[in-house]
């Protein structure tokens, strides 16, 4: 549905009730639509909290998302349909926000975020909001808003529990002071340990009110706190948090750059993530009328195009990146990503496929 009215008289409207807070009023109104906030992450947390961040007038929201939406996805992550299935969760997720709050700018970014390019991705922004569901992405965007100076809204939810907190150095501790030294493999995933999809949206919805009260300077957020919550007695704590004095991240010069990965798997799936070792610029049109040529095209969207191959199903998006499912180990993951680069390279008459 298209904006029709003036978007003064729609956004008096539609913020009528929020403005009529004493504790917001027109003046929060004011500071969260010239607010910019990234959300890394658009799953069981990052879809509840992008809604109501879009619902309460969020002036610009970067979405970053590196999968395509799956059926076991739909129980939780609500800004999705059984119509965005293969789509990239990250311009499934913008399209669905852009007709909830039309006054509200959503950039979708479908990359994979590293320690090689976190710096780029979250640059300009005033907050950023944790949908992640691993530990090794969530010490690159710590580090990452650490350096920048930008406040990191940081949740984690599974089964019936939930925790949350707000890292912002120098003036808080930050996420390797509370959680040092986790690895991924000592961690249970929503995979080994399943998920409801309402422990996801409350706390997911505690991001988005935490980040609303950050941009506004409304009440006491949880700097330097720690809320843990298990849901199934509905019991709730808020633990202190100091800074670690050896603290590499926040209490020590900044660390140099990191290369990134070139292969990544995905949380709980045979699924890798293959980063191109230079930015393509793919034409996509192109691309696809190749692909077809011989392999089956599931989907194919303005990010990017989902087909078979081989007994894999691969998402190929515009920059080189490819999503490649259905794949056992990292030897056949490349084999299969250099194969369809090579592929396509042969039919294209130019460097930018």
């Amino acid at each position: 549905m298209r904006l029709t009215v003036n978007k003064k008289e729609f956004a008096e409207q539609f913020y009528s009730r929020q403005v009529a807070l004493k504790e917001l009023g027109l003046e929060g109104q004011r500071r969260l639509s010239a607010s910019k906030v990234a959300v890394i992450g658009v799953g069981g947390l990052g879809t509840v909290a992008a809604l109501y961040l879009a619902l309460a007038g969020v002036g610009y929201l970067r979405l970053i998302d590196q999968d395509t939406v799956e059926l076991h996805n739909l129980h939780r992550q609500i800004l999705y349909s059984t119509e965005d299935l293969k789509y990239p969760k990250a311009e499934a997720a913008a399209n669905r926000l852009k007709r909830v709050n039309p006054l509200v700018k959503v950039e979708p970014v479908p990359e994979n975020l590293h320690a090689a390019n976190a710096e780029a991705l979250l640059k300009g922004v005033d907050c950023v909001v944790d949908g992640l569901d691993n530990i090794a992405t969530r010490y690159i965007v710590n580090q990452a808003c650490a350096k920048l100076r930008i406040p990191y809204v940081f949740a984690a939810a599974i089964g019936f529990e939930g925790n949350l907190s707000v890292f912002s150095p120098p003036e808080t501790p930050c996420l390797e002071c509370l959680m040092p030294g986790l690895s991924d493999s000592e961690l249970q995933t929503c995979a080994t340990r399943g998920v409801i999809g309402a422990t996801a949206g409350i706390v997911g919805t505690m991001e988005a009110l935490e980040t609303i009260k950050l941009l506004t300077h409304v009440g006491a957020t949880l700097k330097g706190k720690l809320m843990v919550c298990d849901f199934s007695d509905m019991y709730f704590a808020s633990i202190d948090v100091s800074k670690r004095q050896d603290c590499p991240i926040c209490q020590a010069p900044a660390a140099p750059s990191v290369k990134a990965e070139k292969l990544v798997w995905l949380c709980g799936r045979n699924t890798a993530n293959v980063n191109p070792e230079k930015t393509l610029e793919l034409n996509l049109e192109n691309a696809q009328k190749t692909i077809q040529q011989k392999h089956f095209v599931r989907v194919k969207s303005k990010l990017a195009i989902v087909f078979n191959y081989e007994g894999k199903e691969v998402t190929l998006f515009r920059n080189g990146r490819m999503l490649i499912k259905n794949v056992a180990d990292e030897d056949s993951a490349l084999k299969t990503y250099h194969e369809i680069l090579a592929m396509l390279s042969k039919t294209s008459a130019s460097s930018k496929l």
